[in-house]
């Protein structure tokens, strides 16, 4: 990985070459300590669903939270989204697509959680296909909880891994990455076709900018931090106004 370039990004040339995905965290909002503390203002959601009417329905918000999270804190807006780094799927037609079992982690979510409980600062979140600890209140405690997580990793095999973010540590499958949800997106209507561009803040996010670049778009990494991606935006006001930038340009 590489220091992407201070560039702002380029915006979009018509409504009909532009497939975007944005993570939720940290990209459209900002970081929190709790993750139901998350507050989305009704200009969001507008600017969102106009973006999304702008580009033919081709948006789509790709995250680590569930969809039905993502849903309550978009509500009343139903977009085409990627749960849980893409273990669940909805499409732009508002099928729904789950893509593996969340049994194999019942072997550990209560000994994470008893965890969690003996460790002050600590939580756990339970999205069903995959189980984050959140050490925001807690930061001397990372590398406890980096390789707590990872003994469960070990445990589970192959299938899963532990995936690091912003305070906070996800064992997840191993068979799904954002990168894949975007390529999947890729090949279904109304986003096959067009140019991939990817925005996300962290780690996980950058199989979502390789898969962009290796279908022809680009990535665009919200705040500090070495990446892949191609442009920066400095933190998610950069990111509003950028993506207010491109509806501008999409309604001209």
């Amino acid at each position: 990985m590489t220091d992407a370039t201070h560039a702002r990004p380029p915006l979009p040339p018509s409504q009909h070459e532009w497939a975007l995905f944005l993570d939720f965290d940290g990209t459209l909002t900002p970081l929190v300590d709790h993750p139901d503390g998350v507050m989305v203002d009704q200009s969001l959601r507008d600017l969102l669903q106009a973006l999304s009417e702008r580009l033919d329905g081709a948006l789509a918000v790709v995250s680590g939270r569930s969809i039905s999270d993502l849903d309550y804190h978009l509500a009343p807006l139903k977009l085409a989204c990627a749960g849980q780094h893409g273990a669940e799927r909805r499409d732009a037609a508002g099928r729904y697509q789950h893509a593996m079992d969340s049994g194999p982690l019942e072997s550990v979510r209560q000994r994470l959680n008893e965890f969690a409980d003996a460790h002050h600062g600590l939580m756990v979140e339970d999205k069903g296909a995959s189980l984050a600890v959140h050490y925001r209140g807690a930061p001397e405690l990372a590398d406890t909880v980096v390789r707590h997580g990872q003994t469960m990793v070990d445990e589970l095999g192959s299938d899963f891994e532990l995936h690091q973010g912003k305070c906070v540590v996800e064992i997840k499958s191993s068979r799904c990455h954002k990168g894949l949800s975007v390529e999947t997106f890729m090949n279904t209507t109304p986003f096959s076709g067009r140019q991939p561009i990817f925005v996300g803040d962290d780690a996980t996010d950058e199989n979502g900018f390789a898969s962009a670049q290796a279908m022809g778009g680009f990535g665009i990494k919200v705040g500090d931090g070495e990446t892949r991606a191609d442009f920066r935006l400095a933190d998610t006001e950069q990111a509003r106004q950028w993506l207010e930038e491109c509806l501008a340009t999409l309604k001209q």
